[in-house]
């Protein structure tokens, strides 16, 4: 995988993060459409930066994620 490779998968995984699709499907398809091989690294990366995607979300959210906290 190349560094473009990882660019336009980021990409695609942050246009699809908060669309009710799944990120997860659409970076399989692009990475086969791509011709990236699924390694162990290649799918290191994907986990990544969906866990990346996951903790922005959370993190832009905070207020409200500390409010359903205090509520418990």
């Amino acid at each position: 995988m190349t560094i473009f490779d990882s660019v336009i998968l980021g990409i695609i995984e942050g246009f699809t993060e908060f669309l009710p699709i799944s990120s997860t499907g659409h970076l399989i398809v692009a990475s086969k459409f791509m011709g990236i091989d699924q390694t162990s690294v290649t799918k290191a990366y994907e986990v990544i930066i969906q866990f990346a995607a996951i903790l922005a979300v959370v993190i832009n959210y905070k207020e409200k994620f500390l409010f359903l906290l205090k509520s418990i």
